[in-house]
């Protein structure tokens, strides 16, 4: 099992070290773009804001708080929380990524915000009780030992802080039927969930006051002229009791007591 986890990390790093290194010709692009975001679509930051935005609803921050993204990637939602006024520091396993998201960060000069090449099943170098929120966008999905990284999780915040995660919904259509039908490739070691098994694993981790939000039924990577479309059938469907069954994202956040 262990050698098995360990190569499912190992091909996850490889994955994302591969694709850091492939957007190396955007970083100039990025740091004279004059904002520390990266440039994309704005079906992207749509979408990304849409995640964002449930986080903090549901993690109630002060200004100012504390904030742990594991899974950080390139650092997408890590400077929009930092722009949102929070301390911010991002984790992620890929060094290739951690290090374009610095040269962003000495690059705009920004404080408040860190990264770091850490295992989210380990983290490294922080003591326990020292952030009010653990934030993980599109990367528990991923990790081969979830149960260990909720620990982290819970280990990590201060008590009553808040661990916020996103998984892809077992029950939405666009993973099951949609996406192999427009020959979309599954991405390495994917996995899917439902409310159920999100709860069962949030409350062995010890969590309380589990909350959920279901959202997103529409594809960041349609041409940005379809956002009014796109932001327009989210909301009639996400008010849908039925239908919000079968959206993109379960949102999970759980208390430490």
């Amino acid at each position: 099992m262990k050698e098995m986890q360990q190569k499912t990390k190992e091909d996850i790093e490889n994955f994302y070290e591969k694709q850091s290194a492939q957007k190396t010709s955007d970083l100039k692009r990025w740091l004279n773009s004059g904002c520390a975001r990266i440039p994309q679509p704005e079906t992207y930051y749509y979408f990304e804001d849409r995640k964002i935005h449930n986080a903090l609803e549901l993690a109630r921050l002060k200004p100012g708080a504390k904030i742990l993204e594991m899974g950080c990637s390139l650092g997408q939602m890590t400077f929009v929380l930092n722009q949102k006024g929070y301390s911010v520091t991002g984790t992620d396993i890929s060094p290739n990524s951690i290090d374009k998201a610095m040269l962003r960060v000495k690059h705009f000069g920004l404080e408040n915000i860190s990264f770091e090449v850490q295992d989210a099943e380990e983290i490294k170098g922080h003591e326990g009780e020292e952030f009010d929120a653990v934030f993980s966008f599109s990367a528990f999905r991923y990790f081969p030992n979830r149960e260990k990284a909720l620990s982290e999780c819970f280990r990590l915040l201060k008590p009553k802080g808040s661990a916020v995660i996103d998984f892809p919904n077992r029950y939405c259509p666009w993973f099951s039927i949609l996406k192999p039908a427009v020959f979309i490739k599954k991405h390495i070691h994917d996995n899917l969930f439902d409310v159920s098994l999100i709860r069962n694993m949030m409350m062995k981790a010890g969590f309380v006051d589990i909350e959920f939000r279901q959202f997103l039924f529409t594809y960041k990577e349609l041409p940005s002229f379809l956002l009014p479309l796109l932001k327009t059938t989210d909301f009639i469907l996400e008010h849908l009791p039925v239908i919000r069954k079968m959206s993109a994202i379960i949102m999970v956040k759980g208390m430490k007591p």
